[in-house]
């Protein structure tokens, strides 16, 4: 129901007024009929008003000094005029000056239901747009809390300040829902709904277009009872083909950086596996069971056989869930440092080592990653041809400065160059001065800062350079930059002269 005033200097229109429809069912209460611009301003200062209908022409303050003192006292207030119709001339000057809608006197009932039709829809897009702008704001908070790797205590302290009441629990976890297209706002209170009906306090970011990432308290659980929530949240993952990913459980000393990348990590795990029964991955410590020892032998190894060999043990290892995104990244990282060692006798600085979200981004499925490996060993078995490389590599450079904002792959490179990723990837190194995916992500970030100067929000800026995921593009942008997107706007706006936001 919102909230409604009438103002008119004349008693008889204001009881006209009161009575010429049902206000309630058009979804309107009137809170008073004041009868000067006095007493409005008075209401506007000490009530929410979502609506103010006015005459425009009254003794002392006018309907046009209402409108001024609620442009600044009260923006979200809509104002209707009613005016005669030898008062077009006002009218014409108060639509000018911010005024919703003005009416001829005397008012039509249909003209008048339509008109509040409008003001309800006007109101729902300022509410939505509201929710927005605090769910946005939340966000970023929330992301600032990682990078600063604050304490779950701390974060809850902070939320309450907020107004999100989050009860203290002994035990608490992350849990990231990536979905495959953006979220309907009736599906997640939908999972809000599931969690509270088992006394989980919950509290949700979005991170990403298509993520969100929510924190839990967990009260103490029967096994059946928990049992059922698990049955109830896959049901309701698979329904919305969702993929969760869930933390451990820590106390409220823990910091919430490690949780959150777990249940991160874990959200990802689906592109591991293909036909698995569960869209929900929980971590595990030995989930990555197999990652040290195979981290071992593969910088050990001393000829290319046993590199090949070790290949093997990593497909069963993924095969055998015992090998997650993140230890497939650390396996891969010390691949190439072995395979260069081999190949020069000396151990490379591991520069170009990548993240898991280099490998999510970039390098496609865990099957690709390991043909990639492959071919690392098969190229060193032959000396490359590289005439002509230089132009090669100019030219997928310049492709890359075009069109760093879509999904690029070293693959799909090489493919269109009819290359070897490899071979590519060789050729790249040694032109540039740098890898493939450095090179990439340093033309994104060139781009950001020049975003960041323009009046757009920080998921755009994200979006626009690449990124979905902005956790990722805040830290990339932190690690080469030095500050946080988030900071770097701010100090822009410190800054006399720069775009402001």
């Amino acid at each position: 129901m919102h909230n409604l005033i009438l103002v008119d200097d004349a008693p008889w229109i204001l009881k006209d007024m009161e009575q010429i429809i049902d206000w309630s069912e058009a979804g309107f209460r009137i809170l008073a009929a004041v009868s000067d611009v006095n007493a409005a301003e008075s209401l506007l200062r000490s009530h929410s008003i979502d609506v103010v209908i006015s005459d425009i022409r009254m003794p002392g303050k006018s309907g046009m000094d209402l409108l001024t003192f609620i442009n600044r006292a009260s923006p979200r207030t809509l104002v209707v005029f009613m005016s005669a119709y030898g008062e077009f001339a006002y009218a014409k000057e108060a639509l000018e000056k911010g005024c919703f809608h003005y009416m001829l006197k005397p008012v039509n009932t249909e003209e008048l239901l339509h008109t509040l039709e409008r003001c309800s829809r006007r109101l729902a897009e300022q509410e939505r747009d509201r929710e927005a702008r605090e769910a946005y704001g939340n966000s970023m908070r929330f992301l600032e809390w990682i990078e600063n790797d604050v304490t779950i205590l701390q974060a809850v302290a902070r939320l309450a300040p907020k107004g999100a009441a989050f009860p203290s629990a002994k035990r608490y976890s992350f849990a990231t829902v990536k979905g495959k297209r953006t979220f309907a706002e009736d599906e997640l209170r939908q999972l809000d709904n599931l969690l509270a009906s088992y006394r989980i306090a919950s509290c949700r970011w979005q991170t990403s277009a298509f993520k969100w990432t929510l924190l839990g308290g967990w009260p103490d659980f029967r096994p059946a009872e928990l049992r059922k929530l698990w049955r109830e949240l896959r049901s309701l993952s698979a329904d919305r083909e969702w993929d969760i990913g869930i933390s451990s459980l820590a106390g409220s000393e823990h910091r919430i950086g490690r949780l959150y990348h777990q249940a991160n990590t874990m959200a990802e795990t689906s592109m591991l596996y293909d036909g698995g029964e569960s869209a929900i991955y929980r971590y595990r410590p030995e989930a990555n069971a197999a990652v040290p020892a195979l981290r071992e032998r593969i910088a050990r190894a001393a000829r290319l056989e046993h590199l090949e060999a070790a290949l093997f043990e990593v497909h069963k290892g993924i095969s055998s869930k015992k090998i997650h995104i993140g230890g497939l990244v650390e396996i891969y990282n010390q691949f190439v440092v072995s395979v260069a060692g081999i190949r020069s006798g000396s151990e490379p600085d591991g520069a170009d080592a990548i993240t898991g979200q280099d490998l999510i981004l970039h390098c496609g499925n865990p099957g690709d990653l390991l043909e990639e490996m492959r071919s690392l060993v098969d190229e060193q078995k032959k000396k490359p041809d590289e005439a002509g490389s230089l132009q090669v590599v100019e030219d997928i450079a310049r492709d890359l400065d075009r069109l760093y904002a879509h999904r690029i792959s070293l693959k799909d490179m090489a493919r269109k160059y009819f290359l070897s990723p490899n071979y590519l990837s060789h050729l790249f190194k040694q032109e540039k001065g740098q890898s493939f995916i450095n090179y990439l992500i340093q033309r994104r970030l060139e781009a950001a800062v020049s975003l960041l100067e323009q009046d757009i929000s920080l998921y755009e800026v994200g979006r626009m350079v690449g990124y979905d995921d902005y956790a990722h593009f805040s830290k990339l942008f932190k690690k080469h930059v030095g500050l946080s997107p988030f900071e770097y706007k701010q100090s822009m706006k410190r800054q006399p002269g720069q775009a402001s936001s």
